[in-house]
């Protein structure tokens, strides 16, 4: 018999992972996981993925990031997603498809994404990285580590050496549409940055 998601199943697990999320930054809070949501939402409608593993895997990928237990914070949320998915009932099938794009959503310790949910997972998750959102999560986090703006170890060696290489490893042509002027917009940003710098 086909597992039929209820309202009522998505909400628990949202309440779970609202209490995870609140011993988070700001830059990887609750309010991130629900933007990765609505993005992967997007991109499974368009690419003709499974829309519930993308919304269970889009609120919990980051759950575990803070006080990891294992190697990565991915492999820590994939393994807290699986107790909580159970306890809300949904299927194994989901559960483990789940998992999967958890724990390749960061590619760390070699895993990439294999399947679609788990692609379309890692690129929405980047696109919350770009625009006018992703700067306000970059200045958020810069607070959190200590980053000044500009120069070694700042906001703009962050922007400069992970996220304006986002494009070349996104795998769908959806978010790649999305993508590009979000990205503009950043490069813009920097653009008149310099500009205005005494």
């Amino acid at each position: 018999m086909e597992f039929q998601t209820s309202q009522g199943n998505f909400e628990q697990v949202v309440q779970i992972a609202k209490g995870f999320y609140a011993r988070k930054d700001r830059a990887h809070d609750l309010d991130h996981a629900l933007r990765v949501r609505e993005w992967g939402k997007k991109l499974a409608l368009a690419e003709g993925a499974d829309v519930t593993v993308i919304e269970l895997a889009a609120l919990l990928h980051d759950i575990g990031r803070s006080g990891a237990v294992e190697k990565t914070h991915a492999q820590s949320s994939a393994g807290l997603a699986v107790n909580i998915l159970h306890k809300a009932g949904y299927p194994e099938n989901v559960i483990l498809r789940v998992k999967e794009a958890i724990i390749a959503h960061s590619r760390e310790e070699g895993y990439e994404p294999k399947t679609l949910e788990a692609k379309i997972l890692y690129d929405a998750d980047k696109l919350d990285f770009v625009g006018t959102i992703g700067l306000g999560r970059l200045f958020t986090l810069g607070g959190v580590q200590g980053w000044p703006l500009v120069g070694e170890n700042s906001c703009e060696s962050f922007y400069q050496e992970k996220i304006r290489s986002y494009h070349e490893h996104l795998f769908t042509k959806s978010a790649l549409n999305y993508f590009k002027p979000l990205f503009s917009y950043m490069e813009e940003f920097w653009h008149k940055l310099h500009g205005e710098m005494i």
